[in-house]
Formats: structure tokens, C-alpha cells, sequence
């Protein structure tokens, strides 16, 4: 798929298409991704198109403006700027949450029970800072990217969980914006009730292994 839009655009842009010799998991292969771009700033975004990138983007653009200028006029936040590069250490999330009463209308039970016991969840283990850790689209400025995804563990599903944590240990400024988001069919995991148990109690256990990791200091984060 990427090959072939690469072939239809004739902008000039350069497309790197990264091939992995093995399944590394979602958080793996967003893990490789992310450092071997080179941008100042670098754009994680699900393949499915769930978010709308035209709306999205902009918004996305504009408050990480306002956290990096925001961020270079803090003094004990100096410190961040490194790396040859102007801009600090920042990160904004897409965000669904303020789609979720019309996410409860349309989904299942099960489905509606899983995604309030996962935010129950990720409040608990995790952090408070950002309602919607799940959602694929999140911008991160080059320097933010280094040091978040050096530091990952996560390659499965829950990975997004933990960068939430490394970044708030390593006081990297958040921000979370409202995007425009639609279900797309076939880009989500399978339908069975019995696969996703499986898949929310694999997300729960990984959230369990990143608080304790932390907490118990068998995790190091490289400053």
C-alpha cells in the first residue's frame, strides 16, 4: 500500500517504507518508525485513516506551537532544548474522548464495559494527564522522540500507556486536542468477545508491568 502511494505522488516528497524481519508488535513497529525519522517534527498515525488528518493535522500543529513557545519561556524546562535542535521536548495527543457518549450509543455492551475499565485502568496505573491514550494520532517534536521512544518497553497494544508515563517522569509538556474520528471497517482487532477479553486483559497486564516496573526501579530511564 505504502509503495504504491509513493509511486502516485509526484510532489517530490520522500517516503521511507521500513520493512521489519519479524512481527515486533504495533508499539514495536512504531518504535522503529519513529527513530529512524528525521523531521523536527514527527506525526504517528493509524494506516486506517480513522482520523480525519486534514482536521486533525491543523489542530495538532497549532497546540504544539503554543507548548513549544510555551515551553521555551519556562526556565526550569531550559534544560530540555538539546540536541542541535529549536525545538523543546513536547507531545500532543489526538484525542476521542470527547466522542465517547456517542461511542457508548454505538457500541456494544461488551465493548462499552471493555473501554471504561480500560480508562479506569490507565488513570490508576498510569496517569490522570490524558484521557484518551489510544487514540493513533500524536505529534511529537524530533527531540521528544529520541528520548520517549529510547525508553520504551511496551511493543504490544498498551505501548502509548507507557510513553504517557516516561514523558511525565521525564517532564516532557503534554497536551491532548479533540480530533475528528469514524470507526473504519476491518482496521480493528477481532470482533469475538473471547479475543477481545484476551486483548484487554493483555493491555491490563502491560499496564500492571509498566507501574511496577517503575515503581520497583527494574526499569531505567535514560535522561
Amino acid at each position: 500500500v505504502a509503495k504504491k502511494y509513493g509511486e502516485s505522488v509526484k510532489s517530490g516528497d520522500i517516503f521511507k517504507i521500513i520493512s521489519m524481519n519479524r512481527n515486533c508488535g504495533k508499539g514495536g513497529a512504531v518504535r522503529t518508525g519513529m527513530l529512524k525519522s528525521t523531521g523536527q517534527l514527527c506525526l504517528m498515525i493509524d494506516s486506517d485513516g480513522a482520523t480525519d488528518i486534514s482536521d486533525g493535522l491543523i489542530k495538532l500543529l497549532k497546540e504544539m506551537k503554543v507548548l513549544t513557545n510555551e515551553t521555551r519561556h519556562n526556565q526550569e524546562n531550559a534544560s530540555m532544548v538539546g540536541g542541535g535542535t529549536s525545538l523543546p521536548r513536547c507531545a500532543v495527543f489526538g484525542s476521542r474522548s470527547h466522542l465517547e457518549k456517542e461511542s457508548c450509543a454505538s457500541r456494544s455492551q461488551i465493548r462499552t464495559f471493555l473501554m471504561h475499565s480500560f480508562h479506569f485502568f490507565v488513570k490508576t496505573l498510569c496517569s490522570h494527564q490524558i484521557k484518551d491514550t489510544q487514540c493513533g494520532f500524536k505529534l511529537f517534536t524530533r527531540s521528544a522522540v529520541v528520548l520517549l521512544f529510547t525508553n520504551l518497553h511496551l511493543r504490544r497494544w498498551a505501548f502509548d500507556t507507557e510513553l504517557v508515563v516516561i514523558a511525565e517522569k521525564l517532564n516532557i509538556p503534554l497536551s491532548e486536542v479533540g480530533v475528528i474520528w469514524h470507526e473504519v471497517d476491518g482496521s480493528k482487532l477481532d470482533v469475538n468477545k473471547f479475543a477481545l477479553a484476551l486483548v484487554s486483559l493483555g493491555m491490563l497486564r502491560d499496564m500492571v508491568c509498566v507501574r511496577a516496573c517503575y515503581s520497583l526501579g527494574i526499569w531505567k530511564l535514560n535522561r
